[in-house]
């Protein structure tokens, strides 16, 4: 049979009630600052919110409303459980928005540049089962206001398809739309499938600011989706430090958000946040370590909880680590394994170090190992009459330990072992004569690969000018804004 397991639980019915119940009450007595046009708040006010200057407050009966709706979605659903997961099939991408690359040939660290962008591109394309969450690189060689522009014009003109890029500036989303439009799609079906991603982000504690909600009420009016707002909040900063009082907060502050989506849209958005711990010792967010795995774990059961319905527990393999090394395997490692063992069938982080803040085609080829790791976990054990090969066993053990050279150990060495391609398993001597290591072996196939990778771009001389045509126009615009 496959791999099987089931999603784990750190809070019991009581202990998930009791941070529901807190929830609704700090929603109710905490207001939302939120810095937005009008039309923002005027569809706020007429779902029954009271709206004062940029603070926005939600009445008894709004939050009637809205956990009416979450009762009929949780009915729907079904009641909050971990799910179950077999047999589905292992999922993975590059990701990252990084504003540093690090560099294969001096192992320092740099600013990204288009050129970064460019060559990682090419190498992405070489792995068919790869995909692309996040641009990986920012390049910080093209002009701030446009460089959601110029990132999605890269990948456009260096890839097989176009893949995500992330929009911070309400501005340039007609852009992206065009530029997709010019790697063949029409509009329509751009807005039904726009590659590229817009969505408010809520700032913790309990506010949205004027840029974010710019985007999320742009990307409406041009695609015409449903708004979309996410937070991603850190426990210890913008929550309590401890877990439960995280959740609740965080609790509250969804429930806040679905306001926001039935006020705007008629529709929940459900939960839409992935909150993170905070390393007291260095002053910095963190998305590794058993706080974290803690944390994710009860903001996955306390989602189920709300919203009703089964859950998983996704993350990793991140590492808080510069370059690749013992820390980022081990953070990796762990983080991907705990992930697959709740559940988890997609993996993003792939090439990025320093949770996403620095980009790395060298990690990108140890992760690519790691991946085909649990690819091996999750196929299980496959159990048939040839396969236990009971005839081989009484013919040959007798003799000894004779089966390496047995047709059948031919036959499925490759199906029941796993060869891995970067990783050392020399004996010791062996290595001593050649002391290489797997980062060694990494290092030698990023190098390969880099040297082999080509442009796979299937468009046009025409598109690809169109594209340079739209990167242009982006840029004037920016220009002219900014001298006025």
């Amino acid at each position: 049979m496959k791999l099987r397991v089931s999603a784990p639980e750190v809070l019991s019915e009581s202990e998930l009630e009791q941070i529901w119940q807190a929830a609704q009450r700090i929603w109710a007595a905490v207001p939302l600052r939120a810095q937005a046009p009008d039309e923002f708040y005027d569809y706020l006010s007429d779902f029954g919110c009271v709206i004062d200057g940029e603070r926005i407050s939600f009445p008894q009966s709004v939050c009637e409303t809205v956990l009416a709706e979450i009762e009929t979605m949780r009915t729907e659903r079904g009641p909050g459980r971990p799910a179950c997961v077999q047999g589905v099939p292992l999922s993975y991408s590059a990701s990252g928005q990084a504003l540093h690359a690090h560099d294969l040939h001096s192992g320092q660290l740099r600013p990204a540049t288009s050129a970064d962008q460019v060559t990682f591109s090419h190498i992405c394309d070489m792995f068919p089962r790869l995909g692309r969450a996040h641009p990986t690189f920012i390049p910080q060689d093209v002009p701030a206001e446009t460089c959601d522009v110029h990132n999605f014009a890269l990948i456009i003109k260096n890839s097989l398809e176009p893949h995500r890029v992330s929009v911070y500036n309400a501005r340039n989303i007609e852009f992206m739309i065009q530029l997709q439009m010019a790697a063949g799609y029409t509009r329509e079906q751009v807005k039904a499938a726009p590659v590229f991603a817009t969505k408010c982000w809520y700032n913790s504690p309990f506010m949205v600011s004027r840029e974010n909600t710019d985007i999320g009420m742009e990307a409406r009016r041009l695609l015409g989706h449903p708004f979309q707002i996410s937070t991603m909040p850190v426990a210890g900063i913008a929550t309590p430090v401890t877990i439960s009082g995280c959740l609740a907060h965080i609790a509250a502050e969804v429930l806040g958000c679905n306001v926001i989506t039935m006020a705007l849209d008629g529709r929940l958005a459900g939960w839409v946040a992935g909150p993170l711990t905070f390393d007291m010792k260095t002053g910095i967010h963190t998305q590794t370590g058993p706080d974290n795995d803690i944390l994710r774990v009860a903001s996955a059961q306390l989602a189920a909880y709300i919203f009703g319905g089964e859950y998983t527990v996704g993350g990793g393999p991140t590492t808080a680590a510069k370059v690749p090394g013992i820390q980022s395997a081990m953070e990796k490692s762990l983080c991907a394994l705990f992930a697959l063992m709740g559940g988890a069938r997609s993996f993003g982080s792939l090439g990025i170090t320093a949770f996403a803040d620095i980009g790395s085609v060298l990690q990108l080829v140890i992760d690519l190992e790691l991946m085909s790791y649990l690819e091996r976990l999750l196929e299980g054990v496959t159990v048939d009459a040839d396969r236990i090969g009971e005839d081989l066993i009484t013919e040959v053990a007798p003799q000894g330990a004779y089966f390496l050279n047995q047709p059948h150990t031919a036959h499925y060495y490759r199906e029941e072992g796993w060869i891995p391609e970067l990783m050392d398993r020399r004996v010791p001597m062996a290595w001593a004569a050649d002391p290489v290591t797997m980062l060694d072996n990494a290092q030698k196939k990023a190098e390969r690969l880099m040297a082999e990778a080509r442009n796979q771009c299937p468009l046009s001389d025409e598109q690809l000018a169109r594209v340079d045509e739209i990167v242009a126009e982006a840029d004037k615009l920016a220009s002219t804004l900014r001298t006025r």
